[in-house]
């Protein structure tokens, strides 16, 4: 990459001279919007609510605490109602900080501002890039980029993680500010480039920071390595650095609480090789690309995979039309220039990290510091839509302005990947004719209709637009008359978005609004009653099983059961809830106690509601609804004095003494204090909760005799004590829980929390914007860096950049060993047939 750029001439950066804002802008975003209030029509015209997998189970229960908090006027930083009690901030799903948070989530209520803020991120990723986009092209050819980032498979295999789509709409923002920068030579574009960066951190997904801080500096060395002078080199790294720089800075608040909970959460120690590579994107995958529905939609897929990974998380596809327009785009005439090529370079490199286990490029990734705790490869996609996105929007352009057009390259590609998709699809189908007497009971027959019509209609559909777009490109291509060229060509991400919405027409899944408005049976019946402390809830469905089951499911009794964080969303007090990012002492105390041994007596878990499946583990129990209701009456007060303590030197001495006590514990404190102030001796006492609110707890003690004060709510350094307004310290109970030792007398116990780390974030975030402040106020150095240059050798540098890439690929494949040449296993494992699912729970009719 060491060829430089040079001054463009005229014929070729006559592509990249775009014409001014104006009414043709207004109409190309009024499209994408009409295009996305179609798709989200249930969503956007609030006749339905987000609730499928991960809404249900993680962001909308943290984000209606998250609201019920700034209502009442306050910020809380702890959420009581989940794991005992979580360190919501630190967590930082809940996207504190992001500032479309304040933009909905105070005015309305929390199922509907949880649509607009889903929806409008989603619009913002497409406008954002629209924006980015037309600083290369004109307004179609960057609505076609518009349509192909903001609608394309990323979004779509993400619409359960509301956090990442709250990301995805800082990406093209990034991209634009920091060109910006590179042009202009000012910091201002770095300083606005940096905070977008921070607004992915604080949408509460750390893991895209990292996906975008990599195009940033793939783009940016990039950019680096084809300059024409050292100058230039110079201040394009010092920008580039200064952006990913100031975003880490600006965002210190809130990863620095989220990386101390890091550190001491089940993930702490980064990830294995297994959970690095798990949900990389499988070759199996490629007719995915031409067809969307090859193995089902997310609202009723085949679970081809078995147990592989969810399916909708491997959804890469962007349409064969734009995938062609992007090879125009790469191709031809500007073919050779700096930015096109750029973009081609990081599309195929997105294309061969996406693969993960299937190259020895990830064999020793888990252990290369925070790029190894990126888990699942697939989402490298990013980069390929991205850049895809880019290459499309010239494609469109070079289409609708006067210039020789060849078309032969994108033919060929187009007719590669079909005829390679064939004899994969013929593979993974081959049992539904070799063996088709496995299924024959009329419910199998009436899936193997569905499933028929399903990739009817889609290749119909992608058939139809697809030849549609080709011919309507070779008209164009052939039309001499401007005119006419550039309206041909607005029809071509009129086609795209098309594509790209049918595909993913049933992946919006809505239900009633009643969901959340209406709460469950049982949450009345807890909040009635007064010895209602803290429950436990376990159901028998998964919270993905609504919208891919292999049956019709009654969304609202699955929730009943107020499994996952479901309590949360209706201020019910529970010991569950379903993110790996909480404290690592809560999931001991879990995993070495048992039902029947203490573990609800010790947490307070006073009530249980549970599905079928759990009924009898429970007893007594009555029925409830479509669950159970069991009272433990056993349930100890979350305030309580004990002593007769088992002392521990530190957490894992705990855990064994949790162990070896085994039932002993109901009547035996063990907890972790170097002072050992109190003997065998009977402890005699009383404590009751005077107030809380979720980041202060204030307890009247009544103690006859020295003892502890045990409160069962989650141990976390963040929490402090004081005891009469003197600071007194918080030791760990039983792994999990905290205690404060209390001398004789009438006491005033006050528990407060602030996040651990927060004072070092607030310090570093404040440093951050005071730099980003005088990066926008600082005058620039203009230095020549053309976003258009020529590199003369452009052709062979791709060329080149996709033949290392195949040889990566095909030398992942063989292995050499004592039985001669053989598959690496890496591969062994990359080909299923058709089964129905991987569990046999998707034949099973009539599940209950």
């Amino acid at each position: 990459m060491s060829q430089v750029a040079e001054k463009a001439p005229e014929a070729e950066s006559f592509w990249f001279q775009p014409p001014r804002w104006g009414v043709r802008d207004a109409i190309a975003l009024a499209i994408w919007t009409a295009g996305l209030c179609w798709i989200f029509r249930e969503a956007v015209f609030l006749r339905g609510a987000f609730f499928y997998f991960d809404v249900t189970e993680i962001n909308y229960p943290y984000r209606r605490f998250f609201a019920q908090e700034l209502w009442a006027g306050r910020f809380s930083f702890w959420c009581p109602w989940l794991y005992c009690g979580m360190p919501l901030f630190s967590e930082s799903q809940a996207g504190y900080f992001h500032p479309l948070k304040y933009v909905f989530y105070p005015w309305m209520e929390t199922w509907k501002a949880f649509n607009f803020d889903t929806v409008f991120s989603i619009w913002l990723a497409g406008a954002g890039t629209y924006g980015w986009l037309r600083r290369h092209v004109g307004p179609a050819g960057a609505l076609t980029g518009a349509a192909i980032f903001g609608a394309g498979g990323f979004t779509w295999a993400h619409l359960v993680h509301t956090s990442m789509i709250n990301a995805l709409a800082s990406v093209p923002f990034v991209i634009w500010a920091l060109e910006w920068s590179w042009l202009t030579g000012r910091w201002r574009g770095a300083a606005l480039g940096g905070f977008a960066l921070a607004c992915q951190v604080f949408a509460g997904h750390l893991q895209d920071v990292i996906l975008c801080s990599g195009i940033v500096g793939f783009l940016g060395l990039y950019r680096a390595c084809t300059s024409a002078t050292r100058d230039e080199a110079r201040s394009v790294l010092s920008r580039t650095i200064g952006l990913v720089a100031l975003g880490v800075l600006i965002s210190a608040v809130q990863w620095i609480p989220s990386k101390e909970l890091l550190d001491r959460s089940p993930r702490a120690g980064g990830l294995s090789y297994q959970e690095l590579t798990y949900g990389s994107w499988s070759p199996e995958l490629l007719p995915t690309l031409v067809l969307r529905e090859a193995y089902g939609t997310r609202a009723r897929d085949t679970d081809w995979m078995d147990g592989f990974y969810p399916y909708h998380e491997m959804n890469a596809y962007l349409g064969l039309l734009a995938l062609a327009l992007a090879i125009v785009g790469a191709s031809g005439t500007g073919g050779r220039d700096r930015w096109t090529t750029g973009l081609a370079l990081l599309a195929i490199t997105g294309a061969l990290l996406m693969l993960g286990r299937f190259t020895f490029l990830f064999d020793y990734a888990n252990k290369i510091p925070v790029a190894g705790s990126s888990r699942e490869p697939v989402r490298l996609h990013l980069w390929v839509s991205l850049a895809v996105a880019g290459l499309a929007a010239v494609g469109v352009e070079r289409l609708g302005r006067p210039g020789v057009v060849r078309l032969k390259a994108a033919t060929i590609f187009v007719v590669v990947v079909v005829l390679a998709s064939l004899p994969i699809l013929a593979y993974v189908y081959w049992p539904v004719w070799s063996d088709a007497r496995r299924w024959t009971t009329p419910y199998h027959l009436d899936r193997y209709r569905w499933l028929g019509r399903e990739m009817t209609v889609s290749a119909v559909r992608t058939g139809v637009l697809l030849a549609s777009g080709l011919v309507l490109a070779r008209i164009a291509a052939s039309t001499t008359a401007a005119g006419r060229r550039a309206r041909l060509a607005w029809i071509l991400p009129v086609l795209v978005l098309l594509d790209l919405l049918g595909a993913h027409a049933v992946d919006p899944v809505t239900v009633t609004p009643e969901y959340w408005t209406r709460p469950p049976e049982a949450v009345a019946r807890l909040k009635a009653d007064p010895t209602f402390i803290r429950l436990f809830g376990k159901g028998d469905r998964s919270a993905g099983e609504p919208g891919y089951a292999s049956e019709p499911i009654d969304f609202m009794k699955a929730r009943d059961a107020l499994d996952w964080s479901l309590p949360a969303a209706w201020g019910l007090a529970s010991s569950k809830g379903e993110t790996p990012m909480i404290p690592r002492r809560i999931i001991d105390f879990f995993d070495n106690t048992q039902y029947g041994g203490g573990r609800f007596d010790l947490d307070s878990v006073s009530h249980v509601v549970v599905g079928r499946s759990l009924r009898s583990t429970f007893v007594p129990n009555e029925p409830l609804g479509e669950v159970f209701l069991h009272v433990n009456p056993n349930a100890l007060p979350r305030a309580r004095m004990a002593g007769n303590p088992a002392y521990a030197g530190n957490r894992e001495e705990a855990i064994a003494a949790l162990r070896t006590l085994g039932p002993e514990i109901q009547r035996r404190l063990v907890v972790e204090d170097p002072d050992r102030p109190l003997g065998d001796a009977p402890v005699v006492g009383k404590a009751e909760i005077e107030s809380e609110v979720p980041d202060e707890v204030v307890v009247r003690v009544e103690a006859e005799t020295p003892g502890y004060l045990v409160l069962a709510d989650t141990f976390d350094p963040g929490w402090t004590a004081t005891v009469d307004g003197e600071p007194t310290p918080v030791r760990p109970a039983y792994v999990a829980f905290r205690a404060v030792f209390v001398k004789p007398g009438t006491h005033r116990v006050v528990f407060r929390y602030r996040p651990a780390g927060l004072p070092a974030g607030m310090a570093v975030t404040g440093l951050g914007l005071l730099l980003g402040l005088i990066g926008s106020i600082r005058p620039g150095r203009v230095v020549d860096s053309a976003d258009h240059a020529v590199l003369p050798r452009a052709g062979w540098l791709k060329t080149l950049w996709l033949a290392a890439a195949v040889v990566i690929v095909l030398a992942s494949i063989p292995k050499w060993g004592p039985e001669g040449l053989t598959v690496q296993s890496r591969w062994g494992r990359a080909w299923h047939t058709f089964t129905w699912g991987a569990g046999i729970e998707a034949m099973r009719e009539n599940r209950r």
